[in-house]
């Protein structure tokens, strides 16, 4: 009875008008090298300051990260939610060719300018939570003029070094696992693999092995009950489309796995103190897809003045802080724009 009662309340909205979704702000596409990039504005952009959001992944929608946190912000701000090539609703026929480090940087760049001539924008702000922190990262050593301030949440900015912390992540929870008799069946042989592993070239094959691994281990969720999932209103009432994001997904991370060039191109820890603008550097404590070593490491090599460089640990979070602090990522965030802007 239930199951009927919420079909017939989907099809009732279906039939009877717009989502808020379908009304609020600007919604357009930006023409890159054969990708046709969507693009949604939305939220305060009187304010003149704009938070652009770089996707996670890589492979996700950057419209499936509007949420009550986001929209918190958009009350302040203009939140920017774009796609990237070949990933989340993109559109277009992008070449193989052009998923390169160097063109995800190009269309962020066409993305920015794009917005600058639509919109009187005063302060920018980058937002790169994951992936997002690999492509900010790659776009602040290029371009850092006009970006009042950059927000890494759990950025991945060095892949080959994040492969070793990651690893060591499920090694120890492993061993703590087995030392305590618990799930021995799954956990037995684990730190020994993670430790053969330590040093080698991530691969599609250990990759999905770890990833398994990470997740039992509540590395992407503290506590899995935090997940959002993807609100009806979004799914059905807005521009994100599942189907058009399990159709793109993982191609660009296959692209990376068997592209030497694009995989080396991530390795930019050597590089971060070319980076010098603010920074707010946030992390889960619990992160096991990009574990809190790889926060250090980041806040100790930008090269930001310390006086405008933060670090704040969310000592309940894995992955997710914006889904499992919602309120301390919201000061955060706040804190920083409030102070740059």
């Amino acid at each position: 009875m239930r199951t009927l009662a919420t079909v017939a309340l989907l099809l009732s909205a279906l039939l009877t008008g717009c989502g808020r979704f379908q009304t609020e702000g600007d919604f357009f596409f930006v023409r890159s090298a054969g990708a046709d990039l969507p693009v949604w504005v939305r939220g305060n952009t009187d304010s003149g300051v704009f938070m652009v959001v770089l996707a996670g992944g890589p492979g996700n929608s950057s419209m499936s990260y509007v949420s009550p946190v986001t929209e918190s912000l958009e009350e302040k701000y203009a939140v920017v939610y774009w796609d990237q090539r070949a990933t989340g609703v993109a559109q277009g026929n992008p070449t193989p060719e052009t998923l390169s480090l160097e063109q995800f940087v190009a269309d962020t760049h066409a993305v920015i300018s794009t917005l600058r001539q639509r919109n009187d924008v005063q302060k920018l702000f980058l937002f790169g939570p994951s992936w997002g922190g690999t492509l900010g990262t790659a776009y602040l050593l290029k371009h850092q003029e006009g970006v009042a301030g950059w927000i890494d949440l759990d950025g991945n900015h060095d892949w080959q070094k994040n492969w070793d912390f990651a690893l060591d992540y499920v090694k120890v929870y492993a061993e703590r696992k087995l030392a305590a008799g618990e799930e021995v069946d799954t956990w037995r042989g684990v730190p020994e693999w993670a430790e053969s592993m330590k040093g080698t070239r991530m691969s599609s094959d250990n990759l999905w092995k770890w990833q398994r691994l990470c997740t039992k281990a509540g590395g992407y969720f503290h506590d899995p009950s935090n997940s959002p999932g993807v609100g009806a209103d979004l799914l059905l009432f807005s521009p994100f489309s599942f189907g058009a994001m399990l159709t793109n997904n993982g191609l660009v991370l296959e692209k990376i796995l068997s592209d030497d060039a694009f995989y080396d191109a991530l390795q930019m820890s050597p590089k971060l103190s070319r980076i010098t603008i603010p920074s707010l550097v946030l992390w889960g404590r619990h992160d096991g897809a990009v574990p809190v070593a790889m926060a250090h490491d980041a806040y100790d090599n930008l090269g930001t003045p310390p006086e405008h460089k933060f670090l704040v640990i969310f000592e309940k979070s894995a992955h997710m802080a914006p889904f499992e602090e919602p309120e301390a990522f919201l000061t955060a965030v706040t804190q920083f724009i409030e102070k740059y802007r």
